[in-house]
């Protein structure tokens, strides 16, 4: 069972590459193996190609590698233990793509919400120095750190194109989360019904100011507890093993039993 698994993935495999009929890519094939092209020879970038070719493009660029991972640990585990094992493993690579992708999101999430008191006092200080709302955008767009500075160009080119601004400056809280809603709600104001922008951003970056000031304390009061497990784990046993240990052996030693 297992070995017509194997034979029918190899089968799938090569099936795939023959049905790929773009000419430039298999002449580039061609090339690398008569040698003429190495940068195809990096593991990354095959794993990846492997992982993109098999996954169809559903998942991340970042989790097309450990997709051609899974492949090749697939066909291992199902020659090595059986097509349970297999199943199992495949399984758990599921799991840890699903769980890659939650911690980069998290991580995302952590990022905008660190700088983004920085962007909205760049903001207030540019639009208290007179300049337009769209303009603004622009010129603090080359400043800023990612993600903001590609969605801050991208409103800034969408309202330059013909984009109701309004509409582009929406689209914020999708591509950068709910965190930039307060902005966005200050700057839809400001050009709806002429409500004044620097009091709104200057309340907006006091609020997220505020924001990263609690989660700042909140990682600062999780660090005494994260600091309960080497102490326990490692620095408790290794004190024990040479304070306690040697006088425990010592006294073992000295004790006189009556015969």
């Amino acid at each position: 069972m297992g070995v017509s698994l194997v034979a029918s993935l190899g089968a799938a495999l090569l099936v795939l590459w023959a049905l790929d009929t773009d000419p430039a890519r298999r002449g580039l094939a061609r090339r690398r193996l008569r040698g003429v092209d190495r940068s195809g020879q990096d593991p990354g970038r095959v794993l990846a190609a492997l992982g993109r070719r098999l996954s169809g493009g559903v998942v991340e660029p970042a989790d097309e590698a450990l997709v051609g991972i899974a492949s090749l640990v697939f066909v291992a585990a199902v020659i090595a233990v059986g097509v349970v094992g297999g199943l199992l493993t495949l399984l758990a690579v599921v799991v840890a793509v699903a769980a890659r992708r939650r911690a980069r999101h998290r991580d995302r999430v952590r990022h905008i919400e660190r700088h983004l008191p920085e962007v909205l006092d760049l903001l207030g200080l540019v639009v208290g120095a007179g300049r337009p709302t769209v303009s603004a955008l622009a010129d603090i767009s080359v400043r800023v750190v990612e993600p903001f500075r590609s969605e801050l160009a991208a409103v800034a080119k969408r309202a330059a194109a013909g984009e109701p601004f309004t509409e582009s400056v929406r689209r914020l809280q999708e591509t950068l989360g709910p965190g930039v809603s307060s902005v966005v709600h200050a700057v839809t104001a400001a050009e709806i019904d002429g409500a004044p922008l620097g009091p709104a951003l200057e309340r907006a970056a006091d609020e997220a100011h505020r924001r990263r000031r609690v989660r700042a304390e909140e990682a600062a009061r999780r660090v005494p507890v994260l600091m309960l497990f080497p102490l326990v784990f490692c620095i408790l046993p290794a004190f024990c093993l040479l304070t306690v240990v040697p006088v425990l052996v010592g006294t073992i030693a000295d004790l006189r039993f009556p015969s």
